[in-house]
């Protein structure tokens, strides 16, 4: 890769432009093209050029020298611009890959300051011929180019890169507001002055060195859509002030993919899942390659973070082949465990896979959505919201405790989260909320809800109500297509409405611990046989007192369960005459043995009563 020099700002700045062209390789779209496939021809052919559309290509080559200015547009207040011949003094002392002769100002290989013409000399403009592109589905730019100008870094002239979806009749440049669609991305803003006003473009200074710039995928991106007559072109605008050398093109490659020299490494990783496993390590696996310069095995690393500790580094050691390995210690239960892979080839390109999260739990996740954030609702009034309800029998489950909510927003805003019961009709009484909430972002946003211990059997309805001051700033996303209307929810004008929006499915998901759900049972006395009053406190570090009351004798069992439903320790299991008890629980086993940091539920049962009480054990 060519490196980019930045140098210490000056002055205005000013131009020459170099841009020539020469149609070198097509290799046509008959067979499947991969990176090996492609030979650059570093033989030079200067032919006379007229737009042509590629049908079916899979790469276009072109070294992009000529011997004549034509067929360059150039407009504005004056000329002067010629070919610049490098083995003079003056001009890009080496071409970036091939040829030698490039289309500059001052056209006399002499430095001019002012440009040529009356004090303060003329606003120029040149556009490249346009590479015709119709039929293509991918779109890969590379180009390498060279800037000289009058300052080191000053933004009064350069040169950006266009696209049309129309053939011609407009134009839009490529990455305009310099979010990162080309890399390196433009340099400035323009100042006024020139025909690209205040457009981002390269106009810093590169002398000595050549900069390769590539690009993202420009269809995917939205630039144009494979059935549009597209077209490439490279323009450039001076002010009225010129000198320095200009801002040259060379070895343009467009493409279905990018070129393999410049290419990262590929990363095939299967996600860890959810596990249960509190005894073994996590094995991280991967398989990464590279087809241009080839794998640097000393950079393939895992990076994970255990809930909101430090992040990890570890390097991935080569088991054979493609295949890098590294193991992540084991955790306890409901440990959240993040991850990434990264890696970089002999060139120094560099990969990084999306960021993974798994959970030690035995917690189940409830999807409605296809994980393809797509769609997002119109603008929310405060005080509205979207809900999604839920069936803990679609994951195999008839009662258990939610553990987390997870949403999907557009940006970062205010919102509260509700959760009410589910019912055949609209959602049910209010189970609990949490309040003041605050929306990172375009992200999932994971809220955790164990301590609300929301325990229930059946459905539940859970969602967000915006709480923005005007107007919605948490909007929800959506799936592309809508497969469970029945299940979608919206809280609009205080009443509820099924599916208010139709675009797909709302990106709000569920995790449920699967638990033995014991409920009050009614009695038909007004007055309750048995109580379990309290456990305090609750969370507990050591001990906690659990209080609870007989009205008449039973026979009392009370017991400790972890969250998988094993028993950790036996309490009480013996007839009891009426009266008011407690008991202390010191956080240990029927082994005496302490047990681990984690949620345990305390059973309590009589002959005609049954409950349940949820306790966090932290230490």
């Amino acid at each position: 890769m060519i490196n980019r020099m930045y140098m210490i700002a000056a002055v205005c700045l000013v131009v020459a432009v170099s841009i020539g062209w020469s149609k070198e390789i097509i290799l046509q779209g008959d067979f499947m093209l991969t990176p090996t496939d492609v030979e650059v021809n570093l033989n030079h052919k200067t032919v006379v050029h007229t737009p042509t559309v590629l049908p079916l290509q899979n790469t276009f080559l072109d070294s992009f020298e000529r011997g004549a200015l034509a067929p360059w547009v150039s407009s504005g207040q004056g000329g002067g611009w010629g070919i610049r011949d490098t083995t003079n003094t003056y001009g890009p002392q080496s071409p970036a890959g091939t040829g030698y002769r490039y289309a500059g100002h001052p056209h006399n290989d002499t430095a001019s300051y002012p440009c040529s013409g009356a004090n303060p000399g003329y606003m120029c403009h040149l556009t490249s011929p346009t590479i015709s592109l119709t039929g293509w589905d991918s779109l890969y730019v590379t180009f390498s180019y060279y800037g000289d100008f009058e300052g080191e870094m000053t933004n009064f002239d350069g040169g950006i890169v266009q696209i049309s979806s129309n053939g011609g009749s407009t134009w839009q440049q490529i990455d305009e507001d310099a979010l990162g669609h080309l890399n390196p991305t433009y340099d400035q803003q323009l100042a006024g002055g020139s025909q690209l006003y205040y457009a981002w473009a390269y106009c810093y200074d590169t002398d000595p060195l050549w900069v390769t710039v590539t690009s993202e995928d420009l269809i995917a991106l939205g630039y144009a859509a494979p059935g549009n007559q597209i077209q490439l072109r490279f323009t450039f605008a001076s002010d009225a002030l010129a000198g320095g050398e200009g801002w040259f093109i060379d070895d343009v490659r467009i493409a279905d993919t990018p070129p393999p020299d410049q290419q990262p490494p590929t990363i095939v990783h299967t996600p860890l899942t959810d596990t249960t496993d509190t005894l073994n390590t996590y094995t991280i696996s991967a398989d990464v390659t590279d087809e241009g310069s080839g794998v640097d095995s000393d950079s393939v690393y895992l990076h994970y973070q255990i809930e909101q500790g430090s992040v990890i580094d570890v390097q991935m050691t080569n088991t054979g082949g493609d295949t890098y390995e590294a193991d992540i210690p084991t955790q306890s239960w409901h440990t959240d465990v993040y991850y990434q892979i990264t890696a970089a080839d002999l060139a120094g390109n560099e990969k990084a896979t999306p960021v993974y999260t798994f959970e030690v739990t035995s917690a189940r996740t409830i999807i409605y959505d296809e994980n393809q954030p797509y769609w997002i609702p119109g603008d929310l009034l405060p005080g509205n919201g979207l809900f999604v309800q839920f069936t803990l029998t679609d994951v195999g489950i008839d009662s258990g405790l939610v553990h987390k909510v997870m949403l999907y927003f557009d940006g970062p805003g205010p919102f509260d989260l509700h959760m009410y019961r589910g019912t055949t009709g609209n959602p049910g009484t209010l189970l609990d909320s949490l309040m003041g909430l605050q929306s990172p972002g375009y992200a999932w946003n994971v809220l955790e809800v164990t301590n609300l211990n929301v325990m229930l059997r059946g459905d539940i309805v859970s969602g967000f109500i915006c709480r923005a001051s005007s107007g919605d700033t948490t909007r929800l996303l959506m799936d592309p297509i809508q497969h469970y209307p029945q299940r979608m929810w919206g809280w609009i004008d205080y009443a509820w409405q099924m599916a208010p929006y139709a675009g797909g499915d709302y990106m709000i998901r569920m995790k449920v611990i699967p638990i033995t759900y014991y409920g009050v049972e009614e009695t038909p006395s007004e007055t309750p046989s048995a109580l379990l009053l309290s456990c305090t406190p609750n969370p507990l570090r050591t001990n906690t007192m659990i209080q609870y009351q007989l009205n008449t004798n039973q026979h009392v069992s009370l017991k400790i369960y972890d969250i998988t439903g094993q028993l950790v320790t036996t309490l009480v299991d013996a007839p009891q005459e009426a009266g008011a008890y407690d008991l202390v629980w010191n956080g240990v086993d029927h082994k005496g043995s302490a047990v681990s940091s984690g949620v345990y539920f305390l059973k309590f049962q009589t002959d005609d009563h049954a409950s349940a009480q949820k306790l966090l054990l932290i230490k």
